[in-house]
């Protein structure tokens, strides 16, 4: 008696050859092993090829670009060995993670060419006083150490020669990496911002470079007080001191009274302020230092008093010529006379990340001319650039002293201005001879200096022109926006709004939901 199958797919098994039944095996065998060689493919990749990406809201975990210009420039790419950055942090320090997040993120643009220790010195005792050993300090307080010399394990004060090594080193201070404020009660002090960024990106390449270059400034001829700047209070002289250090520049005051040379280790000189006129002798010191092949100048202008002749003069040969007016809004209404609203020009490739972007000025301006059709420009070679511009909605008032000013088309200057140029002498175009061109930078505006007037991106726009100016172009570009609060920039009708939602909407909301609950029970 023969066995039937009981069901159709059994039937159909049955029905098989003997030769498929056998392949099956071998088919399940190959498609293990390709799905055990794409896992390892994929896992090699990952572990050599990733992409991190910051989705915070205000990017807290990301550097600059201005610090990833420095990181990927020459000055770091083709060091043969790494910068080492010891970084001496308890970690139970406030925002430890944020600071050594940030520090990964110089590691990996750095490609190799920084490394960061992290040290605990209250867990690491042993590692800590061999730190303390090679560079003789003391753990009393966190510290970042960066190293930048050929050697980072050898005792710096073995070294012949200190103080050329001790250029490659720079110490620190933990408590500087947080900007303080007063809280609510005006007493105690309150975390507004984290400024490491700033001061590992300055240090870095402060201690790549080695010995600081000096810029000198006119003390005689520029708008600052010396007493104040000794005592370091807050001025326009330190404020400027602060860009120039994080470009690695010293500034270095001079009186131009009597001098017969600017000095040759000069890498830039500066005008600030422009409060009073150079002798005949001066300008001709200037105009030498100008001859010379890599000059960097930065002029800027007092708008409350006239531009001084010679300076005036000196300008004009050059192409620029500041008008004797102040730049004022057409329909100000209830805005302030002088506030302007301008916007940074599509001009020079150092300032790309600035193109188009605007930015308020506060304090008295000046608007220039370039004299772009001179031809005694084109027979010295200067090429003009616009810096900061305005709309059509601002002119230039010549009648400034007389108030109610308006504008008169017969007499004042009509928008759109310029407020700042850039001027390179020499073949701008050839590479080769970037280290031979003279740099000039003008500007009708001396208040944005102020401490408590200058922007932050003011402040970047102003480094990355003294960068431009002293061929330190990989220090371009915004710097670090890493805030610790929350900003709420609020018109008057917003305001209004909020005022009206708190105060009534909020109460009316309690109401009705007290309301709700009580029917409900009632019920």
């Amino acid at each position: 008696m023969s066995e039937t199958p009981d069901t159709p797919a059994a039937a159909a098994e049955a029905s098989q050859p003997a030769s498929r039944k056998v392949k099956r095996p071998w088919m399940t065998w190959i498609k293990i092993f390709l799905l055990f060689l794409i896992v390892v493919c994929l896992n090699y990749v990952g572990c050599h090829e990733y992409y991190r990406r910051d989705l915070t809201e205000d990017q807290r975990y990301e550097i600059s670009r201005q610090s990833i210009n420095m990181l990927q420039s020459p000055e770091i790419q083709k060091r043969k060995t790494p910068v080492k950055i010891t970084f001496a942090f308890l970690r139970t320090t406030q925002n430890y993670t944020r600071m050594r997040s940030l520090l990964e993120e110089y590691e990996r643009y750095s490609n190799g060419k920084v490394k960061v220790e992290y040290v605990d010195p209250l867990r690491q005792p042993n590692k800590a006083r061999e730190i303390s050993n090679i560079y003789g300090i003391e753990f009393k307080k966190n510290l970042v150490i960066i190293d930048a010399r050929e050697d980072t394990e050898k005792a710096l004060k073995t070294f012949e020669g200190t103080q050329a090594d001790a250029a490659h080193v720079r110490i620190l201070p933990g408590d500087a990496f947080v900007v303080y404020a007063p809280g609510p009660d005006g007493k105690s002090m309150k975390a507004v911002a984290l400024q490491i960024e700033d001061m590992m990106t300055a240090g870095i390449y402060g201690a790549a470079n080695g010995e600081p270059r000096k810029i000198y400034i006119a003390a005689d001829k520029s708008n600052f007080n010396e007493t104040l700047s000794n005592n370091q209070e807050e001025s326009i002289f330190t404020t400027l001191g602060k860009i120039c250090r994080s470009v690695n520049l010293q500034l270095v005051p001079i009186r131009m009274s009597g001098l017969e040379e600017i000095p040759e280790d000069a890498a830039g000189f500066m005008i600030i302020g422009s409060r009073y006129d150079l002798s005949p002798q001066e300008a001709e010191v200037l105009q030498r230092y100008w001859a010379r092949p890599n000059a960097a100048i930065l002029i800027m202008l007092e708008p409350q008093n006239d531009t001084p002749k010679q300076l005036y003069r000196f300008l004009r040969e050059q192409g620029l010529r500041p008008q004797n007016d102040r730049v004022m809004l057409r329909n100000r209404s209830n805005r302030s006379v002088f506030e302007i609203n301008s916007i940074f020009a599509p001009s020079l490739n150092c300032t790309r990340e600035f193109w188009n972007s605007s930015t308020g000025l506060e304090g008295e301006s000046i608007s220039l001319i370039l004299d772009s059709d001179n031809a005694a420009m084109e027979q010295k070679r200067i090429t003009p650039y616009p810096l900061l511009v305005t709309t059509e909605d601002y002119y230039g008032e010549t009648k400034y002293n007389q108030f109610p000013a308006k504008f008169d088309a017969r007499e004042d200057n009509p928008g759109p201005l310029m407020i700042g140029a850039a001027l390179i002498r020499g073949n701008a175009g050839d590479v080769n001879q970037n280290k031979t061109t003279g740099r000039l930078v003008l500007l009708g505006n001396t208040d944005l200096l102020q401490p408590r007037q200058i922007k932050p991106e003011q402040r970047d726009f102003m480094r990355t022109l003294i960068g431009w100016m002293t061929d330190r172009e990989e220090l371009r570009g915004l710097g670090s926006r890493h805030d610790l609060t929350v900003k709420l920039n609020l018109d008057r009708n917003a305001l209004g709004v909020l005022e009206l939602l708190t105060n009534i909407g909020l109460p009316l909301l309690a109401l009705l939901i007290a309301l709700i609950i009580w029917n409900t029970r009632r019920h």
